[in-house]
């Protein structure tokens, strides 16, 4: 039960930091993706896992106090 919680919980907090990125546009196309750096013609990065990554890796720095 505790896996299905935890589970909850931190797809509660990757929609509570997708949030607080829209509300603070950051960051801006630099035509380069945001998580590993390739080159992309348009958007912050260059596919799905690497948004998620990026994501995930800004809910943990929020946790952490980053």
């Amino acid at each position: 039960m505790s896996d299905e919680a935890d589970k909850a919980k931190e797809v509660e907090e990757l929609h509570l930091a997708a949030a607080r990125l829209r509300r603070k546009p950051t960051l801006i196309p630099v035509g380069r993706c945001y998580n590993c750096d390739e080159e992309v013609d348009k958007g912050l990065f260059c596919g799905a896992d690497c948004r998620d990554d990026y994501h995930r890796r800004a809910v943990h720095a929020y946790r952490m106090g980053d």
